[in-house]
């Protein structure tokens, strides 16, 4: 009789697992961007990925398993970046602040829509995103000390902020206008309200 498949994947030990298994989240994270959670297959994910099928099993043994997963990497990925943003050495400025929130935005805006589109579809479960959503605004407002304002416990500045980073991630990808451009502005909303949030000076 054989046992039922694991639910939560397998942690690799040496770096050369390690890899594999960033493979396969990368491999994941396009062909649900490029074809849906449901159309994509395990099969699929190992091709793009290198990856034997059999390894892929073990490490992930179903698909349920592996989107689980990708919506755990996220928040660990987003929440480092951000971490290292607001411990970055000299202290910041508004303008280096709203440019390193631009970049990691821009980094993990794919991997983000895909998160998103497996938590609407009840794919991964719902009660993970709470967790992730206090760590965040718990970032802003260390972000925002760093920039030498003054976070209350409740600080509303630091909901303000996140709520821009969610607009700024959401913006449509779809070509409608000049990548670069539509990232410029963004940039300059994010920069004019951490200086106003702090209090300092705009740019002119």
């Amino acid at each position: 009789m054989s046992s039922p498949p694991r639910s939560s994947p397998l942690t690799p030990k040496r770096q050369r697992g390690r890899d594999r298994v960033t493979a396969i989240f990368e491999a994941a994270t396009a062909l649900f961007a490029e074809k849906s959670y449901e159309a994509a297959t395990m099969t699929e994910i190992a091709a793009r990925s290198n990856t034997a099928i059999g390894s892929l099993y073990r490490f992930f043994p179903t698909k349920e398993v592996l989107a689980a997963a990708l919506l755990e990497r996220y928040g660990e990925r987003l929440l480092a970046a951000l971490d290292a943003l607001i411990d970055r050495d000299p202290p910041l400025s508004p303008a280096d602040a709203a440019n390193g929130l631009l970049g990691i935005i821009q980094r993990l805006r794919t991997e983000r829509s895909v998160v998103l589109s497996l938590i609407d579809r009840g794919i991964v479960w719902q009660s993970g995103v709470e967790p992730l959503r206090a760590a965040l605004i718990a970032r802003m407002s260390r972000l925002l000390s760093r920039l030498g304002g003054m976070p209350g416990p409740h600080d509303e500045r630091a909901v303000m902020l996140l709520h821009l980073v969610k607009a700024i991630f959401a913006l449509p990808q779809d070509g409608s206008s000049p990548q670069s451009a539509q990232d410029g502005e963004a940039g300059t909303v994010l920069r004019l309200y951490l200086e106003s949030a702090v209090g300092t000076e705009p740019h002119r």
